[in-house]
């Protein structure tokens, strides 16, 4: 596989996308504002092929949202930006108020909303015209949603592609690389987050994130699994918890009602094609992503992080240009950009970029985690 670290790529010509935010969220709090952001920065220009056009907010424009926490500093954005004289910017409430494309025009449209509102939003994209659409992970809330949305694009001839930015980073393609050079090696794709290790604060994100472990904090794994891995529901062979890694627990969340999940797991999938990778989650295990390379004994071969050393390097300089902004932003930048640019150069272009996940691999992918939550959480609490 190839990725790209900073220096970020150029543009293949002059052709640009346009770009339709839909989902712009809270400014230094959400990832509809982030993607804005690397957009607006002239001074890196992190994508050259892409411009930003249009943010569509309907929560923050709303009469309803407007006095909700994050709304004064929507606000206040739009107003920097509007006073700047910005890149000639228009601000939506809906979708269907954003204008139909000039004659030529390349418009691409990045969904970043609640995960149950993206159906009807892909509709509407659709209907205004985007050639192109990233649409951010897990795409649906079911399989069958995921289809439906997959199947009306195809009709469109729009093309979805998925917020995977796991899939074009650097630590993966150095894991990759590793494991191709060491015949029978094996490879393991750890996700920490940086939860508190409390009853209290795990029991508030399995509620927050109710449609579990698989489906939100590892998809990201089982999408590299699918793109590289040959890893279909049809082509498992063998799901393997380590059990002594892993628990699944029933907590308590706010609203006082049960909710199970794994707050650790760490599993191997075995492919009928000869295929094997383990996946490892760990919600209180810190702030960063590893692949880990194995020989055929168990050996240690190496280790590759994400953030890797370059968006270490560049963290304070983000800082201070995004002060107070959501830390894995800056942990993340490069391959945000990285994927964001492939997109547009696709919108452009017309041709699907290598490792960036297609809505087929997202479908296969929400199939994959559907089938082993159950498996999983079998093994672990029989």
């Amino acid at each position: 596989m190839s990725t790209s670290k900073a220096p970020f790529p150029k543009a293949e010509n002059e052709k640009k996308a346009s770009v339709v935010i839909v989902g712009c969220g809270a400014p230094l709090r959400s990832m509809g504002w982030y993607h804005a952001a690397q957009l607006l920065d002239d001074d890196r220009k992190p994508c050259p092929s892409a411009v930003l056009k249009h943010v569509v907010e309907p929560w923050y424009m709303s009469d309803a949202g407007k006095l909700s926490p994050g709304s004064a500093e929507f606000d206040e954005w739009r107003a920097d930006l509007e006073k700047s004289g910005g890149p000639g910017v228009g601000f939506h409430a809906s979708v269907e108020d954003v204008p139909p494309p000039e004659e030529g025009e390349n418009r691409m449209g990045i969904i970043s909303a609640r995960t149950a509102d993206n159906p009807h939003l892909l509709s509407e994209c659709v209907k205004i015209g985007c050639k192109t659409i990233y649409l951010e992970k897990p795409g649906a809330p079911t399989v069958a949603e995921l289809e439906d949305m997959r199947d009306a694009a195809k009709a469109a001839e729009v093309t979805v592609l998925m917020g995977f930015n796991k899939n074009v980073s650097a630590y993966l393609g150095g894991t990759m690389e590793l494991a191709a050079r060491t015949p029978g090696s094996n490879v393991t794709f750890l996700h920490n987050n940086a939860y508190p290790n409390t009853e209290e604060a795990l029991g508030e994100c399995f509620e927050r994130n109710a449609e579990g472990m698989l489906k939100n904090m590892a998809i990201h794994e089982l999408a590299i699994l699918v793109t590289y891995y040959d890893v279909t529901v049809n082509n498992i062979a063998e799901v393997i918890a380590d059990k002594d890694f892993s628990t699944c627990r029933t907590l308590k969340g706010p609203s006082g009602k049960d909710f199970t999940d794994f707050d650790k797991l760490q599993f191997k999938i075995i492919t009928k094609t000869g295929k094997e990778a383990s996946v490892a989650a760990d919600r209180c295990g810190g702030d960063d992503s590893v692949g880990i390379v194995t020989d055929a004994s168990g050996n240690e071969l190496g280790r590759f992080f994400m953030p890797d050393n370059d968006a270490i390097a560049a963290t304070p300089m983000l800082e201070k240009k995004y002060p107070g902004a959501m830390p894995y932003f800056f942990a993340q930048d490069p391959d945000y950009a990285v994927l964001k640019e492939k997109v547009a150069q696709q919108c452009v272009g017309g041709k699907i970029p290598d490792g960036v996940a297609t809505i087929d691999i997202a479908v296969e992918t929400l199939k994959v985690a559907e089938y082993l939550t159950p498996i999983l959480q079998k093994q672990l609490l029989d």
